[in-house]
């Protein structure tokens, strides 16, 4: 049989019609949907105030809060790069005009109605996932082209986001209790994007950073090595899944252990977080804090059950949205044509601390002063909106027009 390379792998032939770069429309629907997540807790706390009008007291937002950011924000921003991305991972055509109008239409969908309390939202998120897989899995091919192995974690991921959405709809329709919902957004935040996080993030993160060798997975396998790497994140992979189902079953502190292990192996192994960054730009040292923040938080849930949600916070707030809009960034300016030095202009000192802040108050306000709580989540909240306002600030003018000779971001082997 003839040897066939990567050099020799040619892309797909385009599909037709194709439509804007996904990620110029899913980003902003993305911070748009965090808007709606955060600032009702910011109305909450006014709500308090004795001129504040009874008619206008909303109810507590929390369980809208935690499924708007997971399906909504984080949900458009994973679209958004899987879909721009997908061509240089698969070798395959680039997203057409109907991919891009469902996942819009779910994202956008799902978080319209779940603010509104509309019954039934979570089929616009398992609309959005069948459409974002179907995607995918249309180009996915095998040999030479295959993507890195690490994509089999974001085949993990979409499969727990779907089991998520589907256990959502069930409890919606009498199905299942009404205590499964929580389980499924559960699925979502601990599961699905954990997986896409620790998948993708254990092939950009180090690269990104320029932390030494940034493609070996110490003691386990080197750049290149596909049955080591591939053995690896199939173990990270049984983890995850094993967790979602044991906390499913109401073994969570046995389940946040997994988790925990989950992300130290791959943070330290493949990531290689104990290097620190091999540059000393901004970019790469909110990667490496995100990173950081991700342990912190998995960590301290499985030490201490009984704060679990706030140590999760410092995993959401200091991690998946600190590395979101830091991968976004990159995204935003390569795909653009922009200089990278623009890079600087979307992701500012001011917004890395503040969400590093908010995942501060998140956690420890309402241990430190319990009389206050909400306070501190309207705190929390305003901190996380300057951020994601100052990203959008930067971000908008380079999304609304690219330049010629735009560099494609494409994935390290």
């Amino acid at each position: 049989m003839e040897h066939v390379t990567r050099a020799d792998v040619k892309p797909l032939p385009p599909s037709t019609p194709q439509g804007p770069e996904p990620y110029r429309v899913l980003f902003p629907v993305g911070v748009a949907a965090a808007l709606v997540a955060l600032l009702p807790w910011c109305v909450q706390a006014l709500s308090g105030a004795p001129w504040w009008p009874e008619a206008l007291r909303p109810v507590w937002p929390g369980p809208a809060h935690a499924a708007i950011m997971m399906q909504g924000f984080e949900l458009a921003f994973v679209a958004g790069f899987l879909l721009t991305a997908m061509p240089a991972f698969t070798h395959g055509a680039r997203a057409t005009r109907l991919e891009l109008l469902l996942a819009t239409l779910g994202v956008g969908g799902f978080t319209v109605l779940r603010a509104l309390e509309v019954p039934g939202a979570a089929v616009a998120t398992l609309a959005t996932l069948l459409a974002l897989g179907t995607a995918i899995a249309r180009r996915v091919r095998g040999g030479a082209a295959a993507p890195p192995e690490e994509f089999l974690l974001v085949g993990t991921g979409l499969a727990l986001g779907l089991a998520g959405a589907v256990v959502q709809v069930a409890a919606t329709f009498g199905l299942m209790t009404p205590v499964a919902e929580r389980f499924g957004v559960r699925t979502f935040s601990l599961g699905m994007l954990l997986a896409l996080v620790l998948g993708l993030g254990g092939l950009l993160v180090p690269t990104f950073a320029q932390i030494e060798n940034p493609l070996d997975i110490v003691g386990v396998a080197r750049a290149g090595d596909r049955v080591r790497r591939r053995a690896f994140t199939l173990a990270i992979a049984a983890l995850l899944l094993l967790a979602v189902n044991l906390e499913f079953a109401g073994f969570g502190t046995v389940a946040g252990v997994l988790r925990a292990v989950a992300v130290v192996a791959s943070t330290q192994l493949a990531w290689k977080l104990w290097r620190g960054p091999g540059r000393g730009d901004r970019l790469a040292w909110a990667l490496w804090l995100a990173g950081w923040s991700l342990v912190v938080g998995f960590v301290a849930a499985a030490l201490l059950p009984a704060q679990r949600v706030e140590a999760w916070h410092v995993a959401f707030v200091g991690g998946y949205t600190l590395l979101t809009l830091a991968i976004a960034t990159r995204v935003v300016v390569s795909h653009g044509g922009h200089a990278r030095s623009e890079e600087r202009v979307l992701l500012t000192w001011a917004g890395v601390v503040a969400l590093l802040a908010a995942a501060l108050v998140r956690a420890l306000g309402p241990a430190l002063d319990p009389e206050h709580t909400g306070a501190h989540h309207a705190l929390a909240a305003t901190l996380g909106t300057v951020a994601l306002v100052l990203w959008l600030r930067g971000a908008w003018p380079r999304v609304r027009r690219t330049r010629a000779n735009t560099t494609v971001l494409a994935p390290p082997r």
